[in-house]
């Protein structure tokens, strides 16, 4: 049975991995259309491109936060299996 913590933690995790994926995808199909932006010769590409790559690091941030907070919610478990909390 989990603790009300970890599924705190478990809720953090896919809250956080679901929006860093959105954000990776967002990001890609952004950059893709600076792309090409820049083969016509549009104005704004660098700055479209910009931001694509913005919110792509935006979203590995994401996914690097969710990644700690299920590390804590196992480490929580192990603890909890072994008495020592």
């Amino acid at each position: 049975m989990r603790t009300p913590r970890e599924k705190q933690l478990i809720t953090k995790y896919w809250w956080f991995g679901g929006s860093g994926a959105m954000l990776m995808g967002s990001g890609l199909a952004v950059l893709l259309h600076g792309a090409k932006l820049k083969e016509t010769n549009a104005d704004p590409w660098f700055w479209v491109s910009t931001g694509g790559f913005a919110l792509i690091f935006a979203g590995l941030s994401f996914i690097g936060d969710a990644n700690r907070f299920r590390t804590l919610a196992d480490v929580l478990r192990e603890l909890d299996a072994r008495g020592l909390k």
